[in-house]
């Protein structure tokens, strides 16, 4: 054999005994085991760095809005009120009779069109009308703009909006058979609420409705009062948060998984409902708890009075409520922004809502 025939022999040889020897199927299992593995070491770490992005995303959010309160404040020398609402002109305009039985009335505007000027929001604030209804017609493009700074991006439940409800039986106390309004209105989502404290102004009968600066006797239980800084055409000052501005809760989160809030205002008769499983139930409080949360205990519960911490187990639709683990994000009254865990004391709790209770509520 020639030596070129030979050399050519051998190389073929070699291709077939080793160029050509692949994974048998043990390998191929044992690598894709290795991986998978691999993937399931790197995914909780990859979850909980997106998560932690998110949380100072809506740290973040709460650190602007109390920057924009607090310009609010300078420029107004009271903080915004909750939502603005006159308690005694009656009438009936586009489908929505007012008051109701809470009082409430046009113009309904909240918190959040008050401090858009001062979120760089200007141009949305222009779009709205504190000279009509908030429910207007015209106003229907403004109300369903989506402002990022007030959604978390935590927050489960939704952030495109929802279509509002209004109670048709019983009262602002006790709202039954909610039902859309005719014709719609369509409202923005909000993932934060304002604090009333440890009352919630919009389960006071209507006796008691018309200025929430007044105390309520409630039988048996002494008298109910409005005692955060803010409510319905609220006017507090910095000099009337005597607990001091660093242990007073402003502003708090929650999540649409438990209820519809928005940062709008309030139109009379409206309700906001407890989700179950994402399906919007019938247990639901009246239009104030739209824009605002409180801590309890609110007397109109005696003798079984409950205070809910953030994340509380009995998911009120008007307490705070976070999709974070162990607690939610809250601002304070000088800006700070507090991770207030669930677990908190109650009773620190409560002291932390009001503006001028005089507890002492130490480290939290």
């Amino acid at each position: 054999m020639r030596e070129r025939d030979r050399v050519f022999h051998l190389s073929c040889a070699w291709r077939l005994t080793s160029g050509n020897r692949g994974f048998t199927l043990i390998e191929l299992l044992v690598v894709i085991a290795i991986i998978a593995v691999l993937v399931s070491l790197l995914l909780p770490a990859v979850q909980q760095a997106r998560e932690a992005a998110r949380r100072t995303q809506c740290q973040n959010n709460l650190k602007q809005i109390g920057l924009a309160l607090h310009n609010y404040l300078d420029t107004h020398q009271v903080f915004p009120p909750a939502y603005l609402g006159s308690p005694v002109n009656a009438g009936s305009a586009f489908g929505v009779n007012y008051p109701d039985d809470n009082r409430n009335g046009a113009s309904g505007l909240g918190w959040g069109v008050m401090i858009l000027p001062f979120v760089e929001q200007s141009a949305l604030y222009g779009q709205f009308d504190s000279t009509i209804p908030l429910w207007a017609p015209q106003q229907n493009a403004a109300l369903k703009s989506k402002v990022a700074v007030f959604l978390c991006p935590s927050a489960a439940g939704g952030s495109d909006g929802f279509t509002l409800r209004q109670y048709t039986s019983g009262t602002n106390e006790e709202p039954g058979d909610p039902q859309p309004y005719t014709p719609g209105i369509f409202l923005a989502h909000s993932h934060y609420v304002t604090m009333a404290g440890t009352q919630g102004p919009w389960g006071r009968p209507t006796a008691y409705s018309s200025d929430f600066s007044v105390p309520e006797p409630v039988p048996g239980a002494g008298a109910a009062t409005i005692d955060g800084v803010f409510y319905r055409n609220s006017r507090i000052r910095m000099a009337d948060i005597t607990d001091g501005t660093s242990n007073t809760v402003f502003v708090g989160e929650h999540t649409s998984r438990l209820s519809d809030k928005t940062w709008v205002g309030v139109v009379p008769y409206a309700v906001t409902c407890k989700k179950v499983g994402g399906v919007v139930t019938d247990e639901c409080d009246s239009g104030g708890a739209l824009v605002q949360g409180h801590s309890g205990p609110d007397l109109h519960d005696h003798p079984q009075v409950i205070i809910h911490q953030p994340n509380h187990p009995a998911q009120h639709s008007d307490q705070l409520e976070s999709d974070h683990t162990g607690g939610c994000h809250c601002l304070l009254g000088d800006g700070s922004v507090r991770f207030v865990s669930q677990y908190l004391d109650a009773f620190v709790w409560a002291g932390l809502c009001t503006r001028a209770g005089g507890e002492i509520t130490g480290e939290f």
